[in-house]
Formats: C-alpha cells, structure tokens, sequence
C-alpha cells in the first residue's frame, strides 16, 4: 500500500486541479485554432480533466501534468503550474510523449527504502519533478533515530537517483519552484494575472459562440473560434532539425550535438560514443557545455560559436530566423532549440528534448518567461 501523500498547506496562491484544466484547455484551443506548427493533427483531441500531480523536491505540488487523447491514443502532455507565484501557468506541452508507470516508479521507491531503512517509518511518497524534465518518485522516510531520509528513483529506469545537489559533473536533484522563484514572486504573480486573463478571454469566446472547450475539439467548433479576438495570429518559425534521444544518461550533449550536426550535413553522421570520446569524456562524467561549443567549431566548422547566459527572446527568434538551431541548456541537461512561435503575447520555443534515456527523444514547445533556462550555445559561422 502506498502511503498518503502528505496534506500540504493550501493559500491563497495554490491553483485547483479545475482550475488547472481550464487553462489546460484554454491554450490546446488557442494552438489548434491558429494551426500552430505541432498541433495541425490536433482536432479532434481531448484532455483527460485528471491530472497525474507532480511535486518539487521540496515537498511542494508543482504540476499538473494533463495527457492528451486522440482516438484513445496518447499525444501529448501538457503542465500546468499549480502554483500562481510561478508565473504565467503554462510550462510546457510535449508531443507525442513517451509514457510512464507512476504507480511502479512509486512502488519500487517504497520497495528501496524498506530494504535501507527497515526499521524506518515511510512518511510519503509523491511524483516529483527531480531534476527538470526528469520526473520520479519520491519517499521520505524517518529513521529510527528521527532523521528524516530521501529516496528517489526514476521513473523510467527505476533506478535509483542520489540525493545531493545536480552538479555540472554528478547527477543529483534540484529544486525547480526555488530557481523559478527567483524572478521574484511579484513578477511571477503579475505573468500569471496575464496568463489568468488571457485563459479567461479565450473561456468567455467560446461560450458566446456556444462552444464546449472542456471536450474534444472538433472542426466545427476550430471554425466558430477561428478569428475571435480573444485568439490572436501566431508567427512561427521552425527549422529542419532531426530529433534524436540520448543513448545514456550522460549523453545529453553527445545527443544534442549530433542533432545539431546531422542539420549541417556532416557526413558521416557522428555516433553519440564519437562525439562523447572525442570531447575526452569519460568515466561516465557528462561532458560540459565548452565541449559542446568546441565539437562545433572544430567538427563542424562554426566558429563563431558563443556561450550565452544573457538569454533573451530577440536572441532566440534571430538565430532561428537566420537558420541556426541552437543548445537550449537547463541545469544538467542540454536540449536544441529548432524554432518559436510568438502568440496571444507570449513567446514560446519548440524543443527537441533527447529524453528519456533509451527513447527517440521528446519534441516540445515551452514557455520562455521564468523558464528552467540558464544558458545557450549560439552555432554561428
């Protein structure tokens, strides 16, 4: 048996799981309608209103992460925050996602910490956001001296992740809502005003044109909305690039890379194990992102490639806008930027995500304001 997870202190911030939904759908809506790149195969899809909720490490709900259904068949995913400090609600939507077993990731947690701490008392065990995007369960046990203890393991390999802070060159965990957090709550909260205001617009549109958009979206219901002003034109741009998914868990960079250099043409394409050896990794260490920035100046001719920690919008739609896909990098983690769209005010990316560790990878479009970016590799001539 699973123990309950533990009751967490509601205020006057927290998000409902309804009201979670109606932004949930809200945005679906708002994609489909304009033809959005990603979403032309949408119609007709519906989003289940029960969420699977996910945690930050720090005990806190973090998301509501919302799958989306079409002919029974699951195509896409879509987190909401369930917390109005960390701004603008809608994270990010995956497509085509690969799936996962909560209920096995939490049994397996439980399973480990009964082994190490058999005297323990299990005080919870949750689905936590551990490590962004990486998703696992999480079970806090207190030992017979009082001491309380983490347990996480992924929920794709099951294995388990140690608790210590993720580091350039160690695996380990972080907290998501702390980093976002530090835009600063007021900030936060006036993005989600923004967002509230947006969700409520498009909510009140379509029930002047007596449209349902708790349901499956259907052609005729795409025409009613089309052209309403609470729904405003995208322009979007997005590039040519190949989704590859990471052979290992630190391949991250390897698998970015080689995406990157099968976009230029290399011949012939380079292996992940060729891309991590030839940086000089080894000892399974994840390669660093001056690796990444030297693959592509000397494998693939781009020197004028730069790091960046300044990161801004205008930055990211010129470099896709001149046809250059660049390393979207968040703690521990390295992704490709193969485009933008800019709609109802708000800037998102289209990613091409190489987790989970063993898949083809995970395209997704995320949100740009208060997002888990820390850095960019810009590939330049």
């Amino acid at each position: 048996m699973i123990p309950a997870v533990s009751a967490q202190k509601e205020d006057n911030y927290s998000v409902t799981a309804e009201e979670a939904f109606k932004h949930a759908n809200a945005h679906m809506i708002s994609f489909i309608t304009t033809d959005s790149p990603g979403f032309e195969n949408w119609t007709g899809a519906s989003i289940d209103p029960n969420p699977q909720e996910l945690y930050d490490i720090n005990g806190q709900k973090l998301f509501y992460q919302f799958s989306v259904y079409k002919e029974k068949k699951l195509i896409g995913t879509i987190d909401i925050f369930a917390n109005k400090t960390l701004g603008n609600l809608l994270n990010d939507i995956a497509f085509d996602p690969y799936p996962y077993n909560a209920t096995e990731a939490m049994d397996k947690s439980i399973e480990i910490t009964k082994e190490n701490y058999p005297d323990g008392e299990i005080t919870s065990t949750k689905m936590v956001v551990y490590s962004y995007p990486k998703i696992g369960a999480m079970t806090i046990v207190k030992d017979k001296s009082g001491v309380e203890h983490r347990i996480f393991v992924d929920v794709y390999t099951l294995d388990v992740v140690p608790d210590k802070p993720a580091t350039e060159s160690e695996l380990g965990v972080w907290s998501m809502s702390k980093m976002i957090l530090e835009n600063g709550v007021e900030e936060n909260l006036k993005e989600w005003e923004k967002s509230d205001q947006l969700t409520n617009s498009i909510e009140q549109a379509a029930t002047d044109k007596e449209v349902n958009i708790s349901v499956a979206v259907t052609e005729e219901n795409i025409n009613k909305l089309s052209g309403t002003v609470a729904i405003t034109d995208s322009t979007s741009k997005i590039l040519g690039v190949p989704l590859r998914g990471q052979e290992t868990d630190y391949y991250c960079i390897p698998a970015s890379c080689q995406m990157i250099a099968i976009y230029y043409d290399k011949i012939p394409t380079p292996s992940q194990t060729y891309i991590y050896e030839y940086e000089g990794g080894r000892n399974q260490i994840p390669l660093f992102d001056e690796d990444a920035e030297d693959y592509c100046e000397d494998e693939l001719g781009k020197s004028g490639t730069v790091i960046y920690t300044h990161l801004t919008n205008v930055d990211a739609i010129d470099e896709i806008d001149n046809n250059r896909p660049f390393f979207s990098m968040i703690t521990q983690h390295s992704r490709v930027c193969k485009g933008y769209i800019i709609q109802n005010s708000y800037t998102y990316l289209y990613i091409n995500d190489p987790l989970p560790v063993g898949s083809n990878g995970t395209p997704k479009l995320e949100r740009t304001y208060g997002s888990s970016e820390v850095e960019r590799i810009y590939v330049r001539e």
